[in-house]
């Protein structure tokens, strides 16, 4: 796809979003990072219980968001 053709009104953005499902200790996370041009957000909850969310992150990279979000998941024991 060619991002460089789609129109986007004034006002307006598009994200692409690249998502993850990551497992920890039988625990299934969705993973979710926003690219946004320069800046990357990574977010996070466990799959099956939506109030357990993951502190979102910034980075430089797709694989610095995942790397934060993967830390942060197994920091919690």
């Amino acid at each position: 796809m060619d991002w460089n053709v789609v129109k986007v009104p004034e006002g307006s953005k598009l994200y692409r979003i690249h998502k993850f499902t990551y497992m920890h200790s039988g625990v299934n996370y969705l993973l979710e990072i926003n690219e946004d041009g320069s800046s990357w957000i990574g977010h996070g909850e466990h799959a099956t219980d939506k109030n357990s969310v993951i502190p979102s992150v910034n980075g430089k990279s797709v694989e610095d968001c995942l790397n934060q979000l993967i830390s942060s998941i197994n920091s919690r024991g």
